[in-house]
């Protein structure tokens, strides 16, 4: 009796171990690209990347770009890092691209918006 309780003990403990080693996936949210004549704004849906990617705090202005609320769009053209004539080559979009070398990265969908930004001429809006 006392060998089939183990054994039920042993038994309920590998239960629960195997249950809590699953591996949960995030889906990412896909941004549709922007429909014909929809402008996408700077302060509203680009500078609000480099907050909830955590670029500003490396970025806060002692580390060029300036990334901080109200000064990134300034640093972003003053520091050249807008490629006009080959928007793919933006180092605002290339370094931080999720396939980027730079440590902190866009997801796929966000490094998609900055590309539309870019190619809709990289407005101040």
């Amino acid at each position: 009796m006392k060998k089939l309780l183990t054994l039920g003990i042993i038994m309920a403990i590998l239960i629960m171990s195997l249950d809590s080693c699953q591996y949960k996936s995030i889906v990412e949210p896909v941004i549709p690209p922007p429909e014909p004549g929809d402008t996408i704004s700077f302060s509203l849906e680009i500078e609000p990347i480099f907050t909830d990617n955590g670029c500003v705090a490396c970025h806060p202005g002692l580390h060029m770009p300036d990334l901080t609320v109200g000064n990134a769009y300034n640093s972003i053209v003053s520091e050249g890092l807008i490629n006009d004539s080959d928007p793919e080559l933006s180092i605002i979009y290339t370094e931080p691209n999720p396939d980027g070398g730079h440590f902190a990265k866009y997801t796929s969908s966000q490094a998609s918006l900055v590309l539309f930004w870019i190619e809709q001429g990289a407005l101040d809006n």
